[in-house]
């Protein structure tokens, strides 16, 4: 009894319990057992002798009256603010900064984390974290909103009076909440990770107990249906974990440095009573989490501050939060790599048996070593300590470690990511150009020295992102002319998320830009990006850099049905004409004045598809190398066999097969490089495919 009196909430706790577990198989004798209950609860509370046997029964018969009224009449109160118009457009406003400052698919991630957008992360990425046992970090649970108060907790721990640090933790998983807004999940999962807090600063077992009684007690009474939701079992469990789990491990560990020993503690402490819940439900059990999350975990704090500070000064200027933008996208790219290289290695997850059946013997099991683990690090421990006696090791005198040490050490980790970043950057040749594999369309980035061009965009704007994420360097969030060859998807639509994403300074469209959709979707993302919006046709020239672009096509013809730019692009040795879809109208006119044709670098019309004029082309332009931007398998059989023939005697490169095509101009030799950035190949993106063939 007197467990019970210390923790007068447990009681509730089971009551609770007991209702959201009858309610699962049958409302009615739900309803019958909390009336039960209840009448018992009132009974045991008339009767007692003292006020803390009172209490203790009271919170019972209040829980039971309260699972009744829930199982009978559904959860209350039923809100959800992840929608509401204040926090809706302060998330947007928070948002703009991160989507406009950090390239894909580092954004994505901080996104994800920030403000909880998990859609904006990649799939194949998204599946790497989940491989990885990585998933929680994106997902707006108690798993992770409670290593977001155990964090500021252990920071906080023994530097502030306890009272301060829960105050610190309980601020900051209410702000966290708001800013992902107040779905009843979240709601759960802040609850969850208050009592996880509070536990952590006073270091009270009775009231830590008595806390995460009185929550479970709370979220099953008032939605007794959250028993059967998995963001609440793994809010629970990994805030069990934290609380009754951490300090044990954390002594366990005392031979690691301190920093490393509760990491690691915090990270096996959440994750292990988690482990049957992820068993059952999704079938797969990942072998490398606990490594994959030692070493994610501690970014994730620092990620979340940095992505909150970007966020919040870039909401103010773009300007002023360049400078944390780029710690940001450093600390989310070392994410990744973790993520990505644990999903990586040889049996990084393994399928198992779900269902609950499976998910009983999995909490069995890991009951099991929880009790007996111990006893046998204990027994390993002495057997250890027995054999280093009787073997005489030279002594070995470690230095303390002071403050100017620990400052070397962050200096000297700072300059080896300077250098890194350095060397990632790929310092620009005098000109690069890149033919961006986004599938079945075009998209070709252009860098002249410190200015950037793009020249069409694909079918996909997540992908045309993605490669312009992994081609330029961090901090380069402008573009300065973007050219739109002509208004259909293939070319068109991924300019639009470049122009919500970076900052752009002109753009070109062809004269008589043929109307729709496209159209009109181009028109209004320049209106917003106040951009500066230049119709051209042949003849005009436009100063990129050192470079100078003269535009060849469209000419006026009317017979040209969909008038396209065609673009001749000159620097010192170097050419490239960039063919759009031009017609064979269009086609037939250029061959009327060839002698501005004839260019080192080639990008044949329509994707290499058929034409009559193929021949005559490859023959006018003279070309020593020629790109072709192609989708994997399209329906179109692009490029044709009469274009490849054309190009017979031509080095021909494809990105459906050599992916992103990177070309730098190196003295006056063509340096050309294929599978440029290491992205995998786009899926299928809006256009279809056809199958393989074979």
């Amino acid at each position: 009894m007197r467990r019970i009196l210390a923790t007068p909430f447990a009681p509730a706790a089971l009551v609770a319990l007991a209702v959201a577990l009858l309610d699962r198989f049958s409302g009615p004798a739900a309803i019958v057992c909390a009336g039960v209950l209840a009448i018992v609860m009132t009974v045991l509370a008339v009767t007692s002798a003292d006020r803390p046997r009172r209490i203790c029964w009271a919170t019972g018969l209040v829980t039971a009256v309260a699972s009744a009224m829930a199982t009978g009449l559904g959860p209350f109160p039923a809100f959800d603010l992840r929608h509401a118009g204040p926090l809706d457009a302060l998330r947007d406003l928070l948002s703009a900064p991160l989507q406009r400052l950090i390239a894909e698919p580092e954004g994505g991630i901080v996104r994800g984390i920030v403000l909880g957008e998990r859609t904006s992360v990649d799939p194949d990425l998204a599946a790497a974290f989940a491989r990885s046992g990585t998933t929680h970090l994106l997902a707006i649970s108690g798993f992770n909103m409670t290593l977001v108060a155990a964090t500021v907790g252990l920071i906080a721990r023994g530097r502030v009076r306890p009272i301060v640090t829960a105050s610190l933790t309980v601020a900051t998983v209410i702000a966290y909440s708001l800013l992902v807004g107040l779905a009843p999940s979240v709601v759960r999962a802040a609850l969850m990770a208050v009592v996880a807090s509070c536990g952590l600063a006073f270091g009270r077992r009775p009231a830590i107990v008595n806390a995460l009684a009185l929550a479970v007690a709370a979220m099953l009474a008032f939605d007794p249906a959250s028993l059967g939701d998995v963001g609440f079992l793994l809010s629970a469990g990994a805030t069990g974990g934290l609380l009754f789990l951490g300090e044990p491990l954390s002594q366990r560990l005392a031979a690691l440095p301190r920093p490393i020993r509760e990491g690691l503690a915090t990270t096996l402490a959440a994750t292990l009573p988690t482990l049957p819940v992820i068993a059952a439900v999704f079938g797969r059990v990942s072998l490398v989490s606990p490594v994959a999350n030692l070493l994610a975990v501690p970014l994730f704090a620092p990620l979340m501050l940095a992505g909150s500070s970007t966020a919040a000064l870039g909401a103010l200027s773009i300007d002023l939060a360049r400078i944390p933008a780029v710690a940001t996208w450093a600390l989310a790219f070392a994410l990744r790599v973790v993520v990505e290289t644990a999903a990586a290695l040889p049996l990084a997850s393994v399928a198992v048996p779900d269902g609950p059946v499976a998910g009983l013997g999995y909490a069995a099991v890991t009951v099991t070593v929880l009790c007996l683990g111990p006893r046998a690090l204990a027994a390993a421990g002495a057997k250890g300590r027995e054999l280093r006696s009787r073997i005489r090791l030279p002594a070995v005198r470690v230095p303390a470690f002071s403050a100017r040490h620990a400052a070397f050490v962050i200096a000297a980790t700072l300059a080896l990511a300077a250098g890194v970043v350095a060397v990632l950057a790929n310092p620009a040749a005098p000109i690069r150009v890149r033919a961006l594999d986004v599938g079945q369309g075009d998209a070709f980035l252009v860098e002249i020295g410190p200015k950037v061009m793009l020249i069409d965009g694909g079918p996909d704007p997540a992908r045309l992102l993605a490669e312009l994420g992994a081609s330029l360097p961090p901090w380069r969030r402008r573009i300065d002319v973007v050219a739109l060859t002509h208004a259909h998807a293939d070319h068109a639509d991924g300019l639009i998320g470049v122009l919500e994403r970076y900052e752009v300074g002109l753009t070109l469209e062809p004269a008589g830009l043929n109307p729709g959709p496209v159209a009109t979707a181009w028109a209004e993302r320049i209106a917003r990006a106040h951009a500066e919006r230049r119709v051209v046709s042949v003849g005009a020239r436009v100063r990129v850099g050192d470079a100078t672009v003269t535009i060849l096509a469209p000419d006026g013809d009317p017979r040209v049905d969909v008038p396209s730019l065609v673009l001749r692009l000159e620097r010192g040795s170097f050419s490239m004409l960039f063919m759009g879809d031009a017609t064979e109208q269009a086609q037939a006119d250029l061959l009327l004045r060839s002698g501005s044709l004839p260019t080192r670098v080639y990008v044949p019309p329509h994707h290499g598809a058929a034409t009559p004029y193929a021949s005559a082309l490859v023959q006018a332009v003279h070309p020593s190398a020629a790109v072709i931007s192609v989708g994997a398998q399209n329906r179109y059989g692009h490029p044709t066999p009469e274009t490849l023939a054309a190009l017979g005697r031509v080095t021909t490169y494809r990105t459906d097969r050599d992916g992103t095509v990177e070309l730098d101009l190196d003295g006056t030799s063509l340096v050309v490089r294929t599978h440029a950035n290491g992205l995998p190949p786009p899926r299928g993106g809006f256009l279809p495919h056809a199958p393989p063939a074979g």
